[in-house]
């Protein structure tokens, strides 16, 4: 299914929930990419790093495409041998080889944001001039300055931002999008396809993009570290870690769906937990007492800042 929602009367955002997967994945990719004038499918991947990872991973796991129709370039041998080990072939050392063998498609710029500079000055001029598609998954790098970047080797179709998170790789994605205006729709709803594939896509105006960002891409360290501390409270209480570990990850994991399918406010909903003089409402006391609510904001403000910042 795909449901859009416009989030707020400034209709700042538009949420593309995941598809029902199609009993040919592959062939519908491959009709997609027809549809919006891309001939060749092949994803390639300059950067190979965890956020790579994360999609690739869920790329192949949802079925659209295969080991064949990833290409990616990496920076060291032992980094092409541990992907190579994982069953991918078509891994290299040199982006500009990567690209000239494996660049026609779909390219996603998937290196660190402070390497960027470095990584088109490698490049050679015209490297990118048969590119039919450019993705950045680069945080804090705007449109302006990739269009810049990629025209100067040869490419000047627009650019689409993509920000995925690291759950991507279980299927359970949260993803943002923006592109230039000059590119087609098509394109734009082929990367959405994709995102698609691996969670669902909230596509943002630029301007909303580093703290949409930061709640999708930074968050999930936050989640993280949330259950870490949940678990170490089981602990403390006598838990092994393991069984506290495991209720941890499951609670969180069933109020975000709950967040999700319910409708209702998670104010509402952690309202509907405290009983009156109850077990829960005097740990939200402690929780409101250590300023936990303030820090997960301040964290989402500072991480924000830092992606305008690069």
């Amino acid at each position: 299914y795909l449901q859009r929602i416009l989030m707020s009367s400034e209709k700042e955002a538009t949420i593309i929930l995941p598809s029902i997967p199609s009993g040919d994945c592959a062939s519908e990719f491959k009709r997609q990419c027809a549809e919006a004038g891309i001939t060749h499918s092949t994803l390639a991947f300059i950067g190979g790093g965890k956020m790579s990872s994360a999609l690739v991973n869920g790329f192949v796991a949802s079925g659209i495409v295969n080991g064949d129709d990833i290409a990616i370039s990496v920076q060291s041998d032992a980094s092409a041998w541990r992907w190579k080990k994982l069953g991918f072939e078509n891994v290299y050392t040199c982006n500009n080889e990567m690209l000239k063998l494996h660049g026609a498609g779909i390219v996603f710029l998937a290196v660190k944001p402070q390497n960027r500079s470095s990584m088109f000055k490698q490049l050679d001029v015209l490297s990118l001039s048969q590119t039919q598609l450019v993705v950045s998954i680069m945080a804090g790098v705007d449109l302006a300055t990739l269009e810049a970047d990629t025209s100067a080797k040869g490419y000047n179709q627009g650019v689409v931002r993509l920000m995925p998170n690291i759950t991507a790789s279980v299927g359970s994605g949260a993803s943002v999008i923006c592109a230039s205006s000059n590119v087609p729709q098509a394109k734009v709803d082929l990367v959405v396809s994709l995102a698609q594939k691996v969670g669902l896509c909230v596509q943002v105006n630029e301007e909303y993009f580093s703290v949409a960002a930061a709640v999708a891409g930074c968050g999930p360290a936050f989640v993280f570290t949330m259950i870490d501390a949940i678990a170490d409270g089981g602990v403390l209480g006598g838990l092994a870690r393991s069984t506290a570990l495991t209720l941890a990850a499951q609670t969180t994991m069933g109020a975000a769906k709950m967040v999700l399918e319910s409708g209702e406010h998670p104010a509402k909903l952690k309202d509907d937990v405290c009983s009156p003089a109850g077990t829960t409402i005097y740990g939200m006391r402690e929780l409101d007492r250590h300023g936990v609510r303030s820090a997960f904001i301040e964290a989402i403000y500072a991480s924000t800042k830092r992606s305008e910042d690069m």
